[in-house]
């Protein structure tokens, strides 16, 4: 299984809608946006998220591709001037959870992030999705200790979790 990752780049936006719409279809209680709100996005608006992550220091769309097919997304963002960003987004194609592709979107936005000089990543995990918490663990990040609300209306909660960068 060859899985290779790159950085979103600016003709990638039909792309990312597709993938985006796919992961909220599938796991509706991993994200605190949901598939109905992101169908009444704009193209504008899909092109200006992106858009903004394709170059720069701040913000990285990253794409996991097995050959030509597009299995998996993370994007890790920050706030101009801070030290630290989160990762969101992240997704797998179900039919490659357990393979390399999680791994590898991980190891490529923190060292990006090492590179950028961020000093830590953060990130939010719904609580009961044990599995992606395990994962997280054994990509060196932390429990804060945070709770973190991931959609009220959805009654969906989470825990905040940190990898310090060096």
């Amino acid at each position: 299984l060859m899985i290779a990752c790159r950085r979103a780049c600016k003709n990638d936006v039909i792309l990312f809608r597709e993938i985006r719409l796919k992961a909220l279809r599938d796991s509706p209680e991993a994200f605190g946006s949901t598939y109905e709100s992101a169908m009444q996005r704009d193209k504008r608006s899909w092109e200006e998220q992106l858009w903004s992550t394709t170059a720069g220091g701040d913000r990285n769309t990253q794409f996991a591709f097995e050959d030509d097919l597009c299995i998996g997304i993370a994007a890790l963002y920050r706030e101009p001037g801070a030290a630290s960003g989160d990762i969101l987004m992240m997704w797998i194609d179900p039919g490659y959870r357990g393979s390399s592709a999680a791994s590898s979107l991980v190891d490529e936005l923190i060292s990006w992030a090492n590179e950028s000089g961020f000093s830590a990543v953060f990130l939010d995990v719904t609580d009961s999705n044990s599995r992606a918490i395990k994962f997280y663990e054994n990509q060196g990040f932390q429990d804060t200790g945070a709770k973190v609300e991931v959609d009220f209306s959805r009654n969906l909660s989470g825990i905040r979790m940190i990898r310090k960068l060096d």
